[in-house]
């Protein structure tokens, strides 16, 4: 779920991709293909390339990512395509050689992505190549999306490495074992790289060097979301439905924890000072930054699993259940704006 210039992009996990006009109460402007599966997130059907017709993507778990006149969407069909934001035509596609599970990295007009064919790309957007003589290959499925500054791309793998790469030839610069499998993405941040391991641990390194700075005590749950950095700490969730925040310096707590109903599986979206988090309960949660003081403010019509798209006062996310919602979390009451497909 993505949002901008009052357009909201969607992408249902059955193939479909929406761009709905927030002004309008959600109204379809284009859908993508015209003709596919109900919509719905989370179920990946496999189906034969057809090269020549447009034909409903396999599943997305990735957000969508805006760049100039493009909308980029992975997919579990092993390719990522570029679709024109205003129209909905499918322009170009590129491939891997396996299912491309996080959302692509954009720097500089270059999109980064992992695959589960153990490799990590690198695709100039103008000519649609390979930047780097050769994908960088890993021992493990890369599933989360890279972190980028100028210099390094920095991204984790099941086979427990984080790799700090070099940008421009894809070489490796170094790696640290952090003892277990990393499923979600890297955040940097004030010059450290946040990243959570199945060990139920979110791992503090420095991105110079990759020596660990930190590492929290072993937590209830998988920290499988991408991490949240602001102003000296760092928030996320883990699979036990739990919520942290963390000193950047040190790991030491902010808060204690606080605990949702419903497992997170997404990182927060920043919501003034609040952070909002979805769970697969399908309960939308706002969370005090400085305090942990948290109100459940939303229940949604299936699963939230993806991070929460923030736009002004308005907060979008779409559910297991291929709903797409606008809410307005600083309103008393119901917050729902509008939903897609309208229910009748």
């Amino acid at each position: 779920m993505t949002a901008q210039e009052g357009v909201v992009y969607a992408a249902m996990a059955m193939g479909q991709i929406v761009a709905l006009d927030d002004s309008q109460g959600g109204a379809e402007l284009w859908v993508y293909p015209q003709q596919s599966a109900a919509p719905g997130f989370g179920c990946a059907i496999l189906r034969a390339p057809e090269e020549n017709s447009d034909r409903a993507l396999d599943a997305v778990y990735g957000i969508p990512v805006l760049s100039d006149g493009l909308l980029l969407v992975t997919s579990y069909d092993s390719r990522l395509y570029a679709f024109d934001r205003e129209t909905g035509e499918r322009v170009w596609d590129f491939s891997a050689q396996e299912a491309i599970i996080g959302s692509v990295t954009l720097h500089q007009g270059i999109a980064y992505f992992g695959s589960s064919d153990h490799s990590v790309y690198a695709i100039d957007l103008q000519s649609q190549r390979l930047v780097w003589a050769e994908p960088f290959a890993t021992e493990n499925w890369v599933w989360g999306s890279p972190a980028v500054d100028d210099a390094k791309v920095y991204v984790g793998s099941m086979d427990h490495n984080v790799y700090a790469l070099d940008r421009a030839t894809g070489e490796l610069i170094w790696k640290t074992d952090i003892g277990a499998s990393i499923v979600g993405s890297v955040t940097l941040a004030d010059g450290v790289l946040f990243v959570g391991g199945v060990d139920r641990r979110l791992h503090a390194l420095s991105k110079d060097t990759g020596e660990e700075l930190w590492m929290t005590e072993q937590l209830g749950g998988w920290v499988w979301g991408e991490a949240l950095v602001r102003d000296g700490h760092v928030y996320f969730g883990s699979l036990d439905g739990r919520v942290h925040a963390l000193s950047v310096s040190d790991g030491t707590a902010r808060w204690d924890s606080v605990a949702l109903d419903g497992a997170v599986r997404a990182g927060p979206a920043l919501f003034g000072t609040d952070l909002v988090f979805g769970t697969d309960a399908g309960k939308v949660y706002l969370v005090h930054s400085e305090t942990g003081d948290t109100v459940l403010r939303f229940e949604a019509d299936g699963a939230v699993l993806s991070t929460p798209a923030v736009v002004g006062n308005t907060v979008y996310l779409g559910t297991t259940n291929g709903r797409v919602y606008a809410l307005d979390l600083s309103r008393r009451g119901d917050p729902q704006l509008w939903v897609y497909p309208p229910k009748k």
